[in-house]
């Protein structure tokens, strides 16, 4: 599969998930009020949620994710929160996500339907862009990631930046998917209306 082939069959899976979004979870997932936005507990408990029962936010919680944060990683959020000026002793991919949320559900708590629109927006031009990195290095090096073994995979790349550089893009794209996802719910719940990847939009 060349590096475009892995791209779009990822983005195809992100929009396949994004059209059942509201069959899914319309009975079975918690709220999130806006005045709730302020009390981290509460946006944890909804996040957590998520990364348990949510197909793409369950990323949060594979096994290469957490090996690639645990040896001292960090996504590229793509935006400026960054939960370790929060908190410094953050001690899983979990807990760094929910604060992540927390951090821009406070920056958008009183943000009108277009600007959180824009704000998720943001996020996936930024997935794409890590989608494309990872692709193209996992192309290169003829990864496989059906039934992926992780320790075996990273072998193919070669120790250096390159190695590095997957990882911090393999991770952000888990990151980024999954935000997108748990913004997404928000968007339908605070606006009444089901978000839309902006390339499947006509504005």
């Amino acid at each position: 599969m060349g590096e475009n082939g892995y791209r779009d069959k990822k983005r195809q899976f992100v929009r396949d998930k994004m059209s059942i979004f509201q069959k899914l979870f319309v009975s079975k997932r918690p709220t999130l009020k806006k005045k709730y936005i302020p009390s981290l507990d509460k946006v944890a408990k909804f996040v957590i949620w998520f990364i348990k029962y949510e197909p793409i936010s369950n990323a949060i919680s594979n096994r290469s994710s957490n090996i690639i944060f645990n040896e001292g990683y960090r996504p590229k959020s793509g935006i400026q929160n960054n939960p370790e000026t929060y908190k410094s002793n953050i001690n899983s991919l979990s807990e760094w996500f929910f604060i992540k949320i927390y951090l821009d559900l406070n920056m958008l708590k009183d943000a009108n339907k277009n600007e959180f629109r824009q704000f998720i927006d943001s996020l996936d031009e930024a997935s794409i862009e890590t989608l494309t990195v990872a692709g193209e290095i996992a192309t290169k090096y003829n990864m496989k990631f059906e039934n992926i073994v992780y320790e075996k995979e990273i072998e193919k790349i070669p120790h250096g930046k390159e190695r590095d550089w997957f990882k911090i893009n393999f991770l952000a794209d888990n990151v980024l998917a999954a935000e997108i996802r748990i913004l997404a719910w928000l968007y339908h719940e605070y606006f009444r209306e089901w978000y839309q990847l902006k390339e499947n939009r006509n504005d």
